[in-house]
């Protein structure tokens, strides 16, 4: 059985990870966590992940792992909807 560090500590490591966006943990019905991040100033939802798993989240090193993924997730989906508001205009 996978084990996870506590909600509070996941959240700082992540956001000391992904500064300048905040980011909400949430444990869901399942054993998973959803993530959402958000950006600096506005309180738009930049980005939500479903069904993180615990063993994602068991220590700093894997934490540290994720952070980088959500980047690269975030800067994907950022870059997408940029092209999509270039090409609509």
């Amino acid at each position: 059985m996978s084990t996870r560090l506590p909600l509070f500590k996941i959240e700082a490591i992540l956001h000391d990870h992904l500064q300048p966006y905040r980011c909400e943990c949430h444990p869901q019905a399942d054993r998973s966590l959803t993530v959402r991040l958000y950006g600096e100033q506005a309180e738009r939802d930049e980005l939500t992940v479903l069904g993180i798993r615990y063993d994602q989240c068991r220590d700093a090193a894997n934490l540290v792992r994720l952070a980088q993924e959500l980047r690269i997730e975030l800067y994907a989906t950022r870059s997408e909807l940029a092209g999509d508001r270039a090409t609509a205009k």
